[in-house]
C-alpha cells in the first residue's frame, strides 16, 4: 500500500489521504491556536475516553497557554506601537490629514522659521544651511530649501534650529517664545518615539516567546519535541489511526478535513504543446478579524483592499476568517490600503505590501466603538 505523501506550500501543510482526504494543519497563527484549544478541549470532555493517550496534552495546554498569552502580548504592544507612532506623526505634522499650514506641529513652526530666515537672508539663502537647513540651488539659479517630511530628519532640523538659537543668544533673530513652543514639541515627539522603539522591542520579544511555544522558533521544525507545531501532528497522526476510513471524525478535534473525487479523465484530451512546467501561484491575502482584548471573531466586517487594479472587497465568515484572490493582472510589487469595518466597532485601515505569485496573512483586531 502506498505511504500517504507530504505535501507543504507557504501558508498550509497537509496530508493528501489514499482516499483523497487533506487533513489541514494551519500556517495562521490564530488557526493554529484555535485547533490546538479544540483538541486539548476535546481530550479533557472525552476523560477516560480519550482518543490521545500516550500524548502529553498537558503539556500541549502550557504550551497553548504560553502561546495564546504570548500571542496576545504582541498583538497588543503592536497596537499601542502604531497609536505611538501615529501621535508622534500628528505632533510632527507629518499625518496624512495634516499639511505644513497645520498649527502647533514641528512641520508648521519649522516652515514658518523657514519662511522668517528666507526674509532675512534674501540674496544669501545659503545662510540657511546654519540653522540645518538643506539648500539647493538649481540650474537656473532659483534656490530650494528643503522640507523634510520623514519623522528622523524633520526632528534633526527642529533640533539644529533650537541649538543655532542657543548658540546666538541675545543675537538669535527668532523669538524666545517660538523655540520655547518648539522645544516643547519636539520634546513630546521624542518621547513618542521612544515609547513606540520600546514598545517595538516588547512586541517583538512576545511573539519570539509565542513563536517557540508553537514550534517555530529559530532552528525548530515541525519535529521539535514540546512544540505546538509537533503535538497537533502527533494528535492528527493518533487520530488517523483510530479513525481510519472515517477521517471527517477528525472535525471533533478542530482539524479541517478535506475531500475531493479524483478529476473524471477527457475522453480525448488534447495535450498543451508547451505546458508551463512551473505555473505561477496566485497572489492570496487572507486572514481573521477579531475584537481586541477578547479576541473573539468579528462576523460580517467588511474589508476592503484598494490595488493598481482595483477595489476588492470581502466579507467575514462565522470564523472572522475573510480571503482575497487577486488578478494576475498584478505582477509586480506594490503597496494597497486595507480597510476593515464593522458595525459596533471603530474602523481600521492599515497599508499593506502586496508580493504577486504568494499568499499572506494580514490578522485585525478592532476596538469596540
Amino acid at each position: 500500500m502506498m505511504e500517504p505523501i507530504l505535501f507543504i506550500n507557504k501558508n498550509i501543510s497537509y496530508i493528501k489521504m489514499r482516499n483523497n482526504f487533506r487533513i489541514i494543519i494551519p500556517y495562521n497563527v490564530d488557526e493554529l491556536l484555535t485547533l490546538s484549544k479544540t483538541s486539548i478541549d476535546k481530550h479533557a470532555a472525552d476523560g477516560v475516553d480519550t482518543k490521545l493517550g500516550g500524548i502529553d496534552m498537558a503539556d500541549m495546554e502550557v504550551k497553548y497557554n504560553t502561546a495564546f498569552t504570548k500571542n496576545a502580548l504582541g498583538v497588543t504592544k503592536d497596537f499601542q506601537k502604531e497609536a505611538a507612532y501615529q501621535n508622534r506623526d500628528l505632533v510632527l505634522g507629518i499625518a496624512d490629514t495634516q499639511t505644513s499650514f497645520t498649527s502647533n506641529t514641528i512641520l508648521f513652526m519649522v516652515s514658518s522659521i523657514r519662511d522668517t530666515l528666507l526674509g532675512l537672508n534674501k540674496g544669501s539663502e545659503k545662510d540657511l544651511g546654519e540653522w540645518g537647513f538643506e539648500v539647493n540651488k538649481g540650474r537656473t539659479g532659483q534656490i530650494k530649501v528643503v522640507m523634510p517630511k520623514q519623522p528622523d530628519k524633520l526632528l534633526t532640523l527642529a533640533k539644529a534650529i533650537v541649538a543655532k538659537h542657543t548658540t546666538d543668544g541675545v543675537d538669535s533673530v527668532l523669538s524666545v517664545a517660538e523655540i520655547t513652543a518648539l522645544s516643547a514639541l519636539i520634546t513630546s515627539a521624542e518621547t513618542l518615539n521612544k515609547q513606540a522603539i520600546e514598545l517595538n522591542g516588547a512586541k517583538e520579544k512576545a511573539f519570539q516567546d509565542r513563536d517557540l511555544a508553537l514550534g517555530r522558533g529559530k532552528g525548530q521544525t515541525t519535529k521539535t519535541k514540546g512544540t505546538i507545531e509537533n503535538y497537533v501532528r502527533a494528535v492528527r497522526d493518533k487520530l488517523k489511526g483510530a479513525f481510519r476510513g472515517n477521517e471527517q471524525a477528525l472535525y471533533e478535534w478542530g482539524f479541517e478535513v478535506n475531500t475531493s473525487l479524483p478529476p473524471t479523465p477527457d475522453p480525448d484530451p488534447t495535450p498543451d504543446p508547451d505546458p508551463d512546467p512551473n505555473p505561477p501561484m496566485p497572489t492570496v491575502i487572507a486572514g481573521i478579524v477579531r475584537e481586541m482584548g477578547t479576541n473573539n471573531p468579528i462576523e460580517g466586517a467588511n474589508i476592503t483592499i484598494n490595488t493598481s487594479e482595483g477595489a476588492y472587497v470581502a466579507i467575514s465568515s462565522p470564523t472572522g476568517s475573510f480571503a482575497f484572490t487577486l488578478p494576475e493582472t498584478i505582477d509586480e510589487e506594490e503597496t494597497a490600503n486595507i480597510m476593515v469595518v464593522a458595525e459596533g466597532y471603530l474602523p481600521y485601515v492599515q497599508v499593506v505590501n502586496i508580493v504577486p505569485n504568494t499568499s499572506i496573512v494580514f490578522d485585525f483586531f478592532l476596538d469596540p466603538a
